[in-house]
């Protein structure tokens, strides 16, 4: 049984857009489509597809036949129906096409779709009786002659009809088919009279009611007295303070005729004639600079015949109408005070325009900028008029009016609208004030109000109780108030607020003023360093707490061998790039941060600068010359041979005496030297060796080297009973103070006492290790006093010793001095 599919009827334009209607909406939710096809009859394959067979069928595969759509064609599921949309259709699209629908679950849909392609006409000529083609004047005619005008038009499917129209009135056209789906239509003018002077003869031709029509239109010229007369472009509208050139134009006078101008009846000479090309048309210009007090004037353009005196001349006139941009002037609503308009009142503007001709448009700005109608944010604007609902202080600035014509945009005279408010706390603000035990702190509290003649009052707050700040401790200046205050005790630490008033009311919410006992600053945290290059290395840290007081931060690099500074740098942010450095070489560095009190606690840390690469020795070819042929006898190779076991013979006798020395010989301390070498040096020593045997290799870490020699050496930091501070080193530039690092001291391995009273001479056999800072130091925050004054050792070994070993007795302890980093 034959199913019929049913037909859709579309009608395209050539070169318009045409969208080929298919239903692939499903009946259940779970179905879904899987496939869909377009045919076109005379063709057996598919031309266009969307394949969701394997995917979501919103990224569906799709493809399009080169030879028929290409890049024209495209698929929107999501019309309803789908739909297949073509570009720029061609009369070559033109057929019948199904869409085939393959569904999960349901079964195949099948539409048809019968497109219809129209090609506009796209060549008019039209020809008089002599075979001339026409294209904008037939003629000259006299009085009494007849003619007829024929319109070929060809290029369009299907053929089109053309029709003759004469002043835009329809002429019966009798249509002749040519060949080539071609037609002409023509048109019998005459006889002619005056009347027919300067007709508009339009032949227009289409073969669709939505196919663009093309048209061609004849002005009949004939040669008369001057027939007529006309200021082209007359009684349009004229803008101020503008030039203009006027045209006058007197057509029908054989020979041409003289035109003069007139403006309220004096004449203007200024004017230029020319003539047209077939001496039927005089054109003449003036150029005229019109005001707004012209408005109203009459212009005219007058045109005789020099050889027809007895005929009067003829004349066109023009009433100018003159338009100017519009002035406009912003008026506060009569009921308002601008000098007593508070936060929270309506207020409503008028724009009063003069404008010719009258404005399209009223555009209300505040500050320059364009506001918009929004009922929510309390602005209502209703044709000229402008209505602020609750005003406050962002409402208040400069308002203006603009009034749009078509002479352009006239903007009023900002009208100042001024606010009157309560006063409120003003933003970024210091807050949080760290002031030590009797130091005098000066709190300020700024605040916005208007008008600025305000009055402030202060109030201490602490966990007891809430007290007024006496006048006496109180100034003003404008919108500022300053506090002077001193803390005694800790309940002078707490919360100081601060209210202001003016005439317009109080301050709601206080400023709120924080005041802590003030300290230096924590250490600095999370330390990295970055963008290392040969020269310079960069170091960020994360900031700590300021101690309630500005920071600032500094860094040090130093030498590990010498200790000498190599760099110094200071930052109002943890963020430092050190230059000027050599390349491949490890410094020892220390970030800390200070302020008014004080330094806190350094953060060591070791940074590199890259390493120069390798130089490549190049093979001298020089070197590659013939070599004489050298040939060993037999007894010179007996004798090489012989010589050679004779050596190893005396090798391994010499090291089996040395062990048996050993053996027999107690092991003692090794004696004190007086310049033990470092880690640091053994390392360098250690790099260059490899350095030199293999250029490859990396050299291994300074930290992990001297973090070894001293666990072999069980050391320990010193852990002296809290609540000792010790003293501070300085930096020079810096105010303030910073803390120094506590020597390490060797815990001997026994806890024999005579392994105690030895522990002196043995420390004295341990190397010491390259210092950070010369001479005594003291412990971080929160530590207590230094042991001896020993060489101090790198600061990132503070991090990574082992726990100490308990000690019968305690090193004695010395007084460190100040020692700077």
């Amino acid at each position: 049984m034959l199913v019929s599919v049913p037909m859709t009827q579309l009608v395209a334009i050539a070169g318009e857009p045409v969208y080929l209607p298919c239903d692939i909406a499903t009946q259940d939710e779970d179905d879904a489509v899987l496939l869909v096809l377009w045919y076109r009859e005379d063709l057996g394959t598919p031309i266009y597809s969307v394949d969701a067979r394997e995917r979501d069928f919103g990224v569906a595969e799709r493809w399009s036949d080169e030879s028929v759509f290409a890049s024209r064609a495209y698929f929107l599921p999501e019309r309803r129906p789908a739909e297949l949309g073509v570009d720029r259709v061609r009369a070559s699209d033109q057929g019948i096409y199904r869409c085939r629908v393959d569904f999960k679950q349901a079964q195949t849909r099948n539409s048809r779709v019968n497109l219809t392609v129209i090609v506009p006409p796209n060549k008019m000529v039209i020809t008089d009786d002599k075979g001339d083609v026409k294209q904008a004047i037939v003629g000259p005619y006299v009085e009494g002659d007849t003619f007829t005008l024929k319109c070929d038009v060809s290029g369009g499917r299907p053929r089109p009809w053309v029709k003759w129209y004469r002043d835009e009135v329809e002429v019966d056209t009798p249509a002749t088919a040519l060949q080539g789906n071609a037609v002409r239509g023509v048109i019998h003018v005459g006889p002619l009279t005056r009347a027919d002077v300067r007709a508009a003869l339009t032949c227009r031709a289409s073969n669709h009611l939505r196919a663009h029509p093309i048209e061609t239109t004849l002005t009949l010229d004939m040669n008369f007295p001057p027939l007529t007369v006309h200021i082209l472009g007359s009684n349009q509208p004229l803008s101020a303070s503008r030039r203009y050139d006027l045209l006058c134009q007197s057509s029908g006078s054989r020979p041409p005729a003289s035109i003069t101008w007139w403006k309220n009846g004096h004449r203007i000479n200024n004017a230029k004639e020319t003539l047209s090309s077939d001496g039927n048309t005089t054109t003449s210009t003036v150029s005229l600079q019109l005001t707004k007090a012209d408005a109203g004037a009459k212009l005219a353009c007058r045109a005789s015949n020099p050889q027809m005196p007895s005929v009067a001349a003829l004349e066109d006139d023009w009433l100018l109408d003159i338009q100017y941009v519009p002035e406009t002037t912003v008026r506060l609503g009569t009921n308002l005070d601008p000098k007593n308009i508070r936060e929270g009142t309506d207020v409503y503007f008028d724009c009063i325009i003069k404008a010719h001709p009258y404005v399209y448009k009223v555009e209300w700005r505040h500050n320059r900028k364009t506001l918009v109608h929004n009922v929510g944010q309390g602005i209502i604007i209703t044709n000229q008029s402008l209505v602020l609902q609750g005003v406050g202080r962002k409402t208040a600035g400069n308002y203006t009016c603009v009034g749009f014509n078509a002479e352009g945009d006239g903007e009023s005279k900002p009208f100042s609208l001024n606010v009157l408010y309560a006063p409120t706390c003003r933003s970024s603000q210091q807050r949080v004030h760290g002031v030590a035990k009797q130091e005098r702190a000066h709190i300020t509290c700024h605040v916005d109000a208007n008008p600025a003649d305000v009055s402030f009052r202060w109030t201490f707050n602490n966990t007891a109780n809430s007290n007024e700040v006496s006048d006496s401790y109180v100034s003003r200046s404008g919108t500022s108030s300053t506090v002077t205050y001193t803390p005694h005790t800790e309940m002078d630490y707490g919360t100081l607020l601060c209210w202001a008033h003016n005439r317009i009311g109080k301050q709601r919410v206080p400023c709120v003023y924080h005041i802590i006992a003030a300290g230096r600053p924590d250490q600095v945290h999370n330390c990295t360093v970055v963008n290392a290059s040969l020269t310079s290395f960069g170091i960020r840290c994360a900031e700590g707490f300021n101690g309630g007081l500005p920071q600032s931060f500094l860094l040090e690099v130093r030498d590990i061998i010498s200790q000498e500074i190599v760099a110094n740098v200071s930052s109002a942010v943890p963020r430092f790039t050190a230059v000027g450095l050599e390349p491949g070489k490890t410094y020892a560095s220390a970030v800390l941060a200070y302020n008014a009190k004080g330094r806190g606690d350094p953060y060591p840390l070791r940074a590199s600068t890259l390493r120069p690469p390798e130089k490549h020795h190049v093979h001298d070819k020089s070197l590659d010359l013939p070599r004489t042929a050298f040939q060993i006898s037999g007894a010179m190779s007996a004798a090489v041979g012989g010589g050679g076991v004779l050596m190893v013979v005396l090798v391994l006798f010499m090291v089996a005496v040395r062990q048996r020395c050993a053996k027999r010989k107690p092991r003692s301390a090794p004696p004190p030297s007086s310049q033990p070498a470092s880690p640091d040096k053994l390392r360098e020593k250690d790099d260059s060796e490899s350095d030199d045997r293999n250029p490859d290799i990396i050299p291994s870490d300074t930290d992990h080297m001297q973090l070894d020699y001293f666990r072999q050496q069980q050391v320990s930091t010193i852990s002296p009973p809290p609540g000792n501070r010790a003293p501070r080193g300085s930096v020079a530039g810096v105010r303030g103070s910073i803390p120094g690092y506590c020597p390490l001291r060797t815990i001997p391995p026994s806890t024999h006492p005579q392994a105690m009273h030895d522990n002196s001479t043995a420390s004295s056999s341990i190397p010491p290790p390259a210092r950070f800072a010369s001479g005594a130091c003291t412990l971080p925050r929160g530590a207590g006093a230094c042991a001896s004054s020993g060489a101090g050792i790198p600061l990132q070994h503070l991090r990574t010793l082992p726990r100490p070993l308990p000690a019968p007795a305690p090193a004695p302890r010395h007084t460190p001095r100040d020692t700077p980093l």
